[in-house]
């Protein structure tokens, strides 16, 4: 058996010394990177959790603010409870829920215009500013919602590629600011805003209703659609033209078809619109409104104005019809209500007849019922395009000549009326607050209407 033997001199076990400690150091300054890397791990993590826990907590607070704001939201023009809700995230991005008469039900929401419920006193003095919007004003706008200085304008472009809906703020009313726009595809003929959603009627056969979700006022996304279904292969098919949102449902009106005219459409889970029943009017939807179990139906066929009785959503019933004479020749065209009362424009059918008149209320809560009793009536040639009333007047968007923006007492009396020229034709008529917007069928501009 042989044994090795090595002999190391003094320079080489320094220099395995050496190599032996060059060593140790990269471990040290290996372990170093490693606990700085983790460190910031941990750093990062720490900061996005609590992120989530200001974000938590901050919801928290909206929620509680949301809970507690029904004793103290106000009422407004359509008799029901307002309520601004604004997050205090970095985008201030502020939506209003409207919510029912009973401030306890606070999942009731609709989605109405806030109105003041006095615009004016007994000595009426009208401001009237336009606004110009930066949009093309080849556009053809079809409807227009304004909440906080911001307006919200829909289009129905023959160009695919435009957009259709547009958020605009003219808080400086000399520049105003286009936040967003998108282009859902068709174009959109009417729309209603609740909560972060805005529900659009669509001018399209591939799909009626269109979803869109407002994550903020600059970030529009279209979340969903929902197609109403043909009664057979080869029926029509149908276009949506008017819209209404009341407690997580759609309210939705459609140009004649082969099917039904008027949908009821659940969509409490935004993502999966679901229909729930239907009714036929046989002729176009022009404007709907919703209220405490009844749907109001502006049409334009015989009967202008429907009752339908949807307290039962699965069973949509027609309960009374309003045929004024002229029907052959004009259509029902807006309908709205406030505090007990119901009111009715229609179009003048291309020329008009004193006798067939435009513009029609009913004063009394019983007329919510019956549209057939006494009513107040009005000739306005031209037409009406927009209803808006508060406690003491009634404030019509016209097309009669000079006579654009009009204001009668609630008797619709001529005696007392009050008129004003605009040098466009009305296309809707809305408000936000104590000031009325309408907005031009023709040009990009909204017209301002204060009271001083």
């Amino acid at each position: 058996m042989y044994q090795k033997h090595y002999n190391i001199d003094g320079a080489s076990a320094l220099a395995y010394m050496n190599t032996k400690q060059g060593m140790i150091l990269v471990d040290i300054l290996l372990a170093l990177s490693l606990a700085t890397i983790f460190t910031a791990i941990v750093t990062e993590s720490s900061v996005g959790a609590r992120q989530v826990f200001d974000k938590a907590n901050e919801r928290a607070g909206l929620l509680d603010t949301y809970e507690s704001s029904a004793s103290s939201s106000r009422l407004y023009g359509n008799d029901r409870i307002e309520t601004d809700i604004i997050a205090s995230s970095s985008q201030q991005i502020s939506f209003t829920q409207v919510n029912a008469r009973d401030p306890l039900h606070i999942a009731d929401s609709a989605g109405t215009p806030l109105c003041s419920i006095d615009f004016s006193d007994k000595d009426i003095v009208v401001s009237i500013t336009p606004i110009m919007l930066p949009i093309n004003p080849l556009l053809p706008l079809t409807d227009l919602q304004v909440r906080n200085g911001i307006a919200y304008v829909s289009d129905d472009s023959s160009t695919a590629s435009d957009p259709d809906l547009f958020i605009i703020d003219f808080k400086d009313k000399n520049n105003p600011k286009v936040l967003s726009s998108i282009n859902t595809g068709p174009g959109i003929a009417a729309f209603a805003i609740a909560g972060m959603r805005i529900y659009a009627a669509a001018a399209s056969v591939a799909a009626q209703l269109h979803i869109i979700r407002m994550d903020s006022l600059s970030s529009l996304a279209l979340e969903s659609k929902y197609k109403l279904s043909p009664p057979y292969a080869t029926a029509t098919e149908p276009i949506a033209s008017a819209i209404f949102f009341d407690k997580d449902k759609i309210y939705l009106g459609t140009e004649k078809w082969d099917g039904d005219e008027f949908s009821i459409i659940d969509v409490s889970n935004p993502l999966v619109p679901i229909k729930i029943s239907s009714l036929e009017t046989g002729s176009k939807i022009n404007d709907i409104f919703v209220r405490d179990g009844f749907a109001y139906v502006a049409a334009s066929d015989e009967k202008q104005l429907r009752i339908v009785d949807i307290s039962q959503p699965a069973m949509p019933m027609l309960t009374d019809s309003f045929s004024p004479s002229g029907w052959l020749r004009q259509e029902g065209k807006r309908v709205s209500s406030f505090e007990g009362a119901l009111d009715f424009g229609r179009t003048s059918g291309g020329y008009n007849i004193i006798t067939d008149h435009e513009a029609f209320e009913w004063a009394s809560s019983s007329a919510l019922l019956s549209i057939n009793g006494t009513y107040n009536s009005v000739d306005i040639p031209g037409g009406v395009y927009g209803i808006v009333t508060d406690r003491s007047h009634i404030y019509l968007a016209t097309r009669q000549v000079n006579k654009e923006f009009q204001i009668f007492d609630r008797s619709l009396s001529i005696t007392t009326a009050l008129a004003y020229s605009l040098p466009v034709a009305p296309q809707a008529l809305t408000c936000d607050g104590d000031h009325l917007y309408i907005l031009a069928a023709t040009a990009p501009v909204i017209y301002e209407i204060s009271f001083n």
